[in-house]
């Protein structure tokens, strides 16, 4: 008995199962148009609800007021120009100082005096230098610049005897030696040779006249000493 009643009502739910699964298909098209007109009014009157209230008006802003119109341009009165009347010389003038323009050349028409320019001195004749000169007639006499010693002569030496030889020679222009000749030697024609070659050698600084070098004549006495050996 109890197996029966277990039964039924297993038997019961499965038919209240059914009966509203039933409903459930056959209702359903039904509720889905509703659900969507439901949510169109609601986003109508969401809209509806951001939209103004009925009855208000938009704040109209207000109107720009109007540019004034332009100020006329304003007139200047121009300043009356009264004339100016000239006033005598007699109250004008003024005491200049005194000056003497007054110059002895008549044709200066403005007699500001002018230094005259001075007048170079003529330059001075140079001077006709001749041939040759003496010692004596030079500015500036030669000077040895490279003097060698004359050899002492064997036979002097041998003879234990000194001598003299007085010679007079050229100095050129460049300071050579030449035209060499012997006016006194003692002893006679001892030492001769030796004072030729040796003043051969030598060189000077030429003789001047007024700073241009000349030919010069020069005359010297060379001396030889046995004790200076």
């Amino acid at each position: 008995m109890q197996r029966v009643r277990e039964f039924n009502r297993y038997l019961l739910v499965a038919v209240l199962s059914l009966m509203a699964n039933g409903v459930l298909f056959t209702g359903l098209p039904n509720l889905l148009p509703k659900v969507r007109i439901e949510t169109d009014l609601e986003t109508i009157q969401a809209v509806d609800f951001l939209s103004d209230p009925p009855g208000r008006q938009t704040e109209r802003q207000p109107d720009r007021p109007e540019a004034p119109p332009p100020e006329p341009p304003r007139v200047i009165p121009q300043p009356t120009m009264h004339p100016t009347h000239e006033q005598p010389l007699s109250h004008l003038q003024m005491e200049m100082p005194a000056f003497d323009l007054a110059v002895g050349t008549p044709d200066m028409a403005l007699g500001v005096p002018v230094a005259a320019p001075p007048t170079e001195a003529p330059a001075a004749a140079m001077p006709v230098l001749k041939d040759n000169y003496g010692m004596e007639e030079v500015d500036q006499v030669p000077m040895a610049t490279s003097k060698s010693r004359p050899v002492y002569p064997y036979r002097a030496k041998r003879l234990n005897l000194d001598g003299e030889v007085d010679v007079r020679f050229m100095v050129d222009t460049s300071g050579q030696v030449s035209r060499i000749s012997i006016l006194r030697s003692t002893p006679p024609a001892l030492f001769n040779d030796s004072v030729l070659a040796a003043l051969s050698t030598w060189r000077f600084s030429p003789g001047t006249v007024q700073g241009r070098p000349v030919n010069t004549w020069v005359t010297t006495t060379i001396v030889f000493r046995i004790d200076e050996l």
